[in-house]
């Protein structure tokens, strides 16, 4: 088996949703009305973010500033005449890339980046288990050789108590890539900072988080509770069920297939009332 660490996130929570995407092989359809919505902001951030630092030009300034507004429009330019795109994406797109500039000045006297939206692909040891990963951005000290694990945010940062508990794996997961040298072009090293960095342009521009304190038991943990997933579901007899854990899971692109919206609405008939 072969899973990304998002899709390992959906194993956890809603084991149905990966069964319909990777053994029915079912595919959202896209939208009748196709408007730019949260998630192709989110796209068109990173992929500004990405063409910015791995294009050759100045990082710094006004010169800096002045590249990464022309990156922007170019990426932005298929949305950037609906006019909720310009008058509220784009001025957000503006207040980031200013935050942007003089935070990559900051960062150079401590980090270089080492890889951009780069692949990583690793075995795990025994399992017949293959995780895979694309990681924002991962800077390396350069007094340490320490490695910083980024992950972009436009929507919601996952909760200390929700990562605490190992419903959010994404970043432990990459950081025990980057560990073993499975990103392109990134020599295996420790990772001692996994980071959010929230995006949204507003007051405040921007936020950093970061949930996992231990960075070092957080990839340990992480490690075993995929062990634990792949030991589990190797048994034919466990089932992929819908939403095990309601409190942790959205609405996914498969509940419609599993009626979620009235199991979930539906009132147990022998809980309370009048006898």
């Amino acid at each position: 088996m072969r899973l990304s660490v998002t899709q390992v996130e959906s194993w956890m929570r809603d084991p149905y949703g990966l069964y319909a995407q990777k053994v029915l092989n079912l595919k959202p359809l896209d939208p009748i009305d196709d408007r730019p919505n949260a998630s192709t902001k989110g796209t068109l951030l990173h992929e500004a973010l990405e063409r910015f630092l791995a294009e050759e030009g100045p990082r710094k300034g006004d010169t800096g500033y002045a590249r990464l507004i022309a990156v922007g429009r170019k990426v932005f330019e298929p949305v950037l005449t609906q006019p909720a795109v310009y008058a509220f994406w784009w001025p957000r797109f503006e207040r980031i890339a200013d935050w942007f500039i003089a935070n990559e000045a900051e960062r150079a006297e401590t980090f270089e980046v080492a890889a951009v939206e780069e692949w990583a692909e690793a075995e795990l040891a025994g399992s017949g288990f293959t995780l895979f990963a694309k990681a924002d951005r991962i800077d390396r000290n350069k007094a340490t050789g320490a490695l910083t694990i980024i992950d972009y945010k436009t929507g919601n940062i996952p909760s200390a108590k929700r990562v605490a508990a190992g419903f959010a794996p994404q970043l432990p997961l990459e950081a025990w890539l980057a560990e073993r040298g499975a990103f392109k072009g990134v020599d295996a090293a420790p990772v001692d900072d996994l980071v959010f960095w929230e995006l949204k342009g507003g007051d405040p521009v921007q936020k950093q988080h970061r949930p996992i304190k231990d960075v070092v038991e957080s990839v340990t943990e992480a490690e075993q509770g995929l062990r634990g997933l792949v030991k589990t579901f190797a048994d034919e007899s466990v089932a992929y069920l819908s939403n095990p854990r309601p409190k942790e899971a959205g609405y996914g692109d498969y509940d419609h297939l599993a009626r979620v919206k009235e199991w979930r609405n539906t009132a147990d008939p022998f809980d309370g009332g009048d006898t």
